[in-house]
This record gives structure tokens, sequence and C-alpha cells, in this order.
């Protein structure tokens, strides 16, 4: 049997890897971060198959698939304020580069 209050402890002080992403569908592209890639297209792919997406404009252009692409690591080493920032940063530049909407969160 799984001890899952053990296991949301675990998740919790695990390590963060920051990423910034591209997530696709309809031909559009968002760019948003995250500390864990597979749990933000997990959530996603869930939140459009409910017709229920926070992202604005993705629910409209869903049109059945979702592709998921990390763009750059964001470094470890950075503090809570300096990730923050670097996110804010990451997220425009990524957004410019692609033509895509960042993802606020």
């Amino acid at each position: 049997m799984i001890d899952k209050q053990a296991a949301r402890r675990a998740a919790k002080e695990a390590p963060q890897h920051w990423v910034i992403y591209a997530a696709r569908t309809g031909g559009q592209a968002w760019v948003g971060a995250t500390p864990n890639l597979q749990a933000a297209e997990n959530r996603l792919r869930f939140q459009l198959k409910m017709g229920s997406c926070t992202v604005a404009g993705m629910q409209a252009a869903h049109d059945g698939t979702l592709t998921t692409e990390a763009l750059e690591e964001i470094d470890d080493a950075l503090g809570p304020l300096a990730r923050d920032e670097a996110v804010k940063t990451l997220r425009a530049t990524w957004a410019a580069r692609l033509s895509a909407k960042p993802m606020e969160r």
C-alpha cells in the first residue's frame, strides 16, 4: 500500500527544476513556466478535455491535440525572488521569439 502522506511530503521536498515551456494547440502557442513539466502538461490536458482550461484563449483554440516542449531551464541556484524575475523575463522573451502568448501564473 502506498503512503499518500509520505508521497505528498516527498513531492513537496523534492528539488524544483523550473523550465520555460511552450504549449501548442490549434496552430497557436503559449509560453509558461513550471517546476514540473509533466504535471503542467497533465493539468492542461485535463482542463482542455473538461472544457475548463484557465489559460486565456487556449480552450477556444483547442483542436484535440496538445504538445509541450521545454525551451529553457532556469538556474536552480536562484532564490524565489530572482527566479520569479527570471521567469517573467524569459517567458516574455520566448513568447516574442515564438509569436506566442505568455501564460501568467
